[in-house]
């Protein structure tokens, strides 16, 4: 209800008191109505032209007086209609807007109304005349479109398809009130009679359309009815409506995304419309076909909290940060209560998907201080203070939130993950173990492991010293038995490949230093290998083959030292 019709609140009762006295000559023309007749309200129709729509519902509602028995239909008084539009300030001689219509028709306790426009045209005037039932303005009955000489030719026309859209509204009546009582084969049958007695029935197709929406019908059923409501009515906002969502239910988007379109289209000033359609669009599609949507709804709407939100979040899915950023700036100005868990949540997370990673974790930082102890803020404060580089900030982040018993999403694994990136491998193997003995499964620390393994294995190269062979083998040892498919595969490769090049140097100061203990460390080594590359070589075949090869060279050269040494 409009800012004028509020008003009308505190005045209807002055209004009431007004009304029931008339002068002696309206008196003679406004017969006091039968309180079982349906009040039907006729409003000014749009027109371009000055006038127009006025002569036009006026036109009308003088056809529908002498053609309507009274005590069945009882057509509201201009008298009255215009004396309501006066009291709250608006003009007499101008359409109004649909929902200051709706709230005129429930202010003036009428059952229905009939609106419509009026052009002129090179030999007359064209008018399209709709009915609409006050207790819901999206429930739209077209009456026809008429292109004759006269607004008068036109009434006549109106009121005589009026009487024939009528005779579905006692059916649409019985199918509500049956589906209310949950009598819902009762209230399909009603609907049906309605279409029967008027083919052209939209009101009674939207009825039996939310039955079957109720009764959860096949979608091609629902999909059905609401091509039959569109193709009467192509601005029905329940048909299309239902018809999307049917579009969407049988996996056809793109139908579902213009239905929607058209959808917005039949009320583009209506916020919550507008709102309910972009968030289906952003659902259902790529959410850039909703962005225009609802930079147009933010442009009719300006200052509307709701659309601003929406648009905020269509602007984070369609990766447009810079603007987003900006319009998230903008509502925490608007409303502080704006400003909630998921505000900075998304903030920071897009931040870090725009590889602002400082900015990142300054935006979760700041969402802590506000909430203090929340899980994701937490994560993604960690998170973006490890992708910026501050890992040791990140780690005291995590110790921090675990000794206050915060739960961290794969906060065991982070910090495994941590301390790698700190080099602080003779942390990591063993609260690996830790974390795989209290009941860990995940492939995550395996995979790690064997990381850690395949860099103390390179370090080992480099150093050719025995104690960093012998970490590295500690550790692939550990993965492999912890391990399975591809993750142990490529464990068991490590060991072999360590087998044959720890082996190796081992047999080269067995020979410098004519030693027997050497010599059969390097020969078990060469048994490890043996057993261990053949196991692993889905990981690298090539490579398997070629330190077989080496192995198979070696390991003669370890049999005879053993021979020439151990006496």
């Amino acid at each position: 209800m409009s800012r004028h019709f509020q008003a009308l609140a505190g005045i209807g009762l002055a209004l009431v008191g007004t009304l029931a006295v008339p002068s002696i000559a309206s008196a003679q023309y406004n017969r006091v109505p039968d309180p079982n007749a349906t009040r039907v309200l006729v409003a000014v129709f749009k027109a371009g032209e000055k006038g127009l729509g006025v002569q036009a519902a006026d036109a009308v509602r003088s056809r529908m007086n002498s053609e309507f028995p009274f005590k069945q239909v009882y057509v509201l008084p201009k008298t009255d209609i215009n004396a309501t539009l006066e009291a709250s300030g608006f003009p007499i001689t101008e359409s109004l807007e649909a929902h200051d219509q709706r709230a005129l028709a429930t202010l003036l306790r009428a059952d229905e109304y009939v609106t419509g426009t009026v052009t002129k045209t090179a030999t007359g005037v064209k008018v399209d005349a709709n009915l609409v039932l006050a207790r819901d303005n999206s429930l739209v009955q077209p009456i026809g479109s008429y292109d004759v000489k006269s607004v008068g030719d036109a009434a006549g026309a109106i009121s005589k398809e009026l009487k024939e859209a009528r005779k579905q509204l006692d059916a649409e009546k019985k199918c509500i009130n049956s589906a209310r009582d949950q009598k819902y084969d009762a209230a399909i049958a009603a609907a049906k009679e309605g279409i029967v007695l008027y083919p052209r029935a939209t009101l009674a197709r939207i009825c039996m359309a939310n039955v079957m929406i109720t009764q959860k019908a096949p979608a091609a059923e629902q999909l059905a009815i609401a091509k039959e409501i569109v193709a009467i009515d192509p601005k029905s906002r329940p048909g299309l409506a239902i018809l999307a969502s049917s579009y969407r239910a049988l996996g056809q988007q793109d139908s579902a995304v213009v239905a929607l379109t058209r959808l917005l289209s039949t009320d583009p000033k209506n916020p919550r419309l507008q709102k309910d359609v972009v968030e289906e669009l952003a659902s259902v599609a790529n959410p850039r076909l909703a962005k225009p949507v609802i930079d147009t709804a933010v442009m009719l709407n300006p200052g509307d909290p709701d659309l601003l939100r929406l648009r905020w979040r269509i602007l984070l899915a369609t990766k447009d940060y810079k603007e987003a950023f900006t319009q998230g700036d903008e509502l925490v100005k608007l409303d502080t209560s704006f400003a909630d868990t998921a505000y900075f949540s998304l903030s920071a997370a897009a931040m870090a998907a725009d590889s602002q990673f400082q900015k990142a974790a300054e935006m979760a930082a700041k969402g802590l201080a506000k909430f203090p102890g929340e899980p994701g803020l937490t994560f993604t404060q960690i998170v973006a203070l490890q992708k910026a580089g501050q890992n040791q900030q990140a780690l005291e982040a995590l110790d921090k939130a675990t000794a206050a018993k915060v739960a961290v999403e794969n906060g065991a694994f982070l910090r495994l993950t941590l301390l790698k990136d700190l080099n602080r491998t003779e942390e990591v193997v063993p609260a690996a173990r830790a974390v795989i003995a209290a009941g860990d499964t995940s492939t995550l620390v395996r995979q790690m492991l064997v990381q850690i393994g395949n860099d103390q294995f390179k370090k080992a190269q480099a150093s050719k010293l025995p104690a960093d062979f012998d970490a590295m083998i500690s550790t692939l040892t550990f993965a492999d038995s912890v391990s399975k498919g591809p993750v142990k595969a490529q464990a068991q490769f490590l060991l072999g490949a360590a087998g044959v090049v720890y082996g190796q140097l081992k047999l080269t100061a067995a020979s410098e230093q004519k030693s027997c203990a050497l010599a059969k460390e390097a020969k078990n080594l060469f048994v490890d290998a043996q057993i261990n590359l053949p196991k692993g070589g889905t990981f690298a075949p090539d490579a398997m083959r070629q330190y077989m090869g080496f192995v198979m060279q070696l390991d003669p050269s370890a049999d005879q030292m053993i021979k020439a040494f151990c006496k």
